[in-house]
């Protein structure tokens, strides 16, 4: 059963915690690209896979997502520069959530 928990005398509710970081179209849809494809994605390559967001958009949703080390960013040191972006082991325990949300989307989902 999940329950609240009280954390620097505040009540917390679980829910409440995953939905604020991972409860919105963009990051969920920036999860879902992480979650299948086996290497690392570069910027322009997420940018151009989801249609409508914008770069602006992306940046601020995957800063998030690696704040929250949901995410990993890899700088190469070469020129130019070039950063891939991958599922952190916090992200990747992350899929079976994911996954159950599509389930339960595939069983309910009204045509």
């Amino acid at each position: 059963m999940v329950e609240n928990t009280y954390r620097n005398g505040k009540i917390v509710c679980p829910y409440e915690s995953t939905i604020s970081l991972v409860g919105n179209k963009w990051s969920l849809m920036i999860l879902r690209n992480l979650r299948f494809k086996e290497e690392p994605w570069r910027f322009n390559e997420m940018l151009k896979s989801l249609k409508g967001i914008s770069s602006k958009t992306l940046s601020a949703k995957l800063k998030e997502l690696v704040e929250y080390d949901i995410v990993d960013k890899t700088v190469a040191s070469v020129s130019p520069v070039v950063i891939h972006y991958s599922l952190t082991e916090k992200g990747k325990d992350l899929i079976p959530v994911l996954d159950a949300m599509a389930e339960w989307s595939e069983k309910w989902e009204q045509d």
